[in-house]
């Protein structure tokens, strides 16, 4: 087990080479580079919280799915108490400080435009 870890990590980052004398069967080059591949790709195509902006008045339930801890339950917290004019208001709106914390995680990130009519925006569960 332990041999066969050294190889798959020696396959990753060195290049599926000859390592210390281990020559790793092509099975595990092929299973190394599409495992490090699969990696990659999904970090590239994840996108972070950091790099998105959200118009708190305006998203849909699912919206909130990018920033952990607030799908679903703050989320419909959220689009069933709003719309706000600012942070300081939804936080107000909060009946929970640990809700009220776990939105400051993500306030740089929240935009507060004016709510447009009709849409569906959904109430925070999930569709089977």
């Amino acid at each position: 087990m332990m041999r066969m870890l050294q190889i798959i990590l020696s396959c990753i980052f060195l290049g599926c080479t000859n390592i210390s004398g281990l020559s790793a069967p092509s099975i595990l080059h092929r299973r190394a580079f599409l495992a490090s591949g699969i990696a990659a790709g999904a970090v590239v195509a994840t996108p972070l919280a950091s790099q998105a902006v959200i118009d708190v008045n305006n998203a849909a339930a699912g919206d909130f799915q990018r920033y952990p801890g607030l799908f679903p339950t703050i989320s419909a917290k959220i689009i069933n108490l709003g719309p706000f004019k600012d942070a300081k208001e939804m936080y107000e709106a909060m009946d929970n400080p640990v809700i009220v914390e776990r939105l400051k995680q993500y306030e740089k990130e929240f935009t507060f435009g004016q709510k447009t009519p009709g849409g569906d925006r959904g109430n925070g569960k999930r569709s089977v």
